[in-house]
C-alpha cells in the first residue's frame, strides 16, 4: 500500500559531517570566549594580595614580634575620613598611653583597591598639629583598604588596615 503525503523535504539533508562541523564550532567558540576571559581575569588582576607571597610567609614570625611591640606601645590612633568631591582626606591622630600626643613620626597611607592594584596609590602624609597627621588622594568610588603606617627614624613603629567605601 502506497500512502499519500504532502510531505516534502527541502534543502540539504543533515549529515555527519553538517553534525561533526556544529560540533567543532561550538565548541571552538566556547575554548576561544573561554580562554579569552581567563586572559583577561589573570591579566587584570592575578589574584595575589602581596607582591612576593614566599617573602611576606618567611617573615611572618617579624610580624608577630612587630604587632606584640605595637601593642606594647598603648598609642591610640584614631582615623577620620573626610570626602571633598573626588579626593579624600584622610587624618590620622596619634596618643600615647597617657593621652598626649605623638610627634616626629613620618606617617604614609597605602590605599589598596582590592579588584586591582593598578589603582593602589601610597601617599606620604604631613604633620599638621601635635600627634595629627593628614593626607589625601584622589579615589574612584568603590570598596578601598587603607594601609596606615607609622615610622620613628626608619623603623616601623605601628601598622593598621582598614576598610572604607568611596560613594
Amino acid at each position: 500500500m502506497i500512502e499519500d503525503s504532502d510531505y516534502h523535504p527541502k534543502g540539504a539533508p543533515l549529515t555527519g559531517r553538517k553534525v561533526l562541523l556544529i560540533l567543532i564550532g561550538f565548541f571552538g567558540v566556547m575554548l576561544a570566549v573561554n580562554f579569552y576571559m581567563a586572559r583577561a581575569a589573570i591579566k587584570t588582576h592575578p589574584g595575589l594580595d602581596i607582591a612576593h607571597p614566599y617573602d611576606a610567609g618567611v617573615a611572618y614570625n617579624k610580624e608577630i614580634a612587630a604587632a606584640k611591640a605595637q601593642e606594647a606601645l598603648g598609642w591610640t590612633v584614631d582615623l577620620s575620613r573626610v570626602v571633598q568631591g573626588a579626593v579624600t582626606a584622610i587624618t590620622v591622630t596619634v596618643k600615647d598611653r597617657d593621652g598626649r600626643p605623638v610627634n616626629d613620626l613620618v606617617a604614609s597611607l597605602h590605599f589598596v583597591y582590592p579588584a586591582t592594584s593598578r589603582l593602589d596609590q601610597v601617599v606620604v602624609v604631613g604633620s599638621v598639629a601635635d600627634g595629627v597627621y593628614a593626607g589625601a588622594a584622589e579615589l574612584q568610588r568603590g570598596h578601598w583598604e587603607v594601609e596606615v603606617v607609622l615610622q620613628r627614624e626608619g623603623q616601623q613603629m605601628f601598622r593598621s588596615r582598614n576598610t572604607f567605601n568611596v560613594e
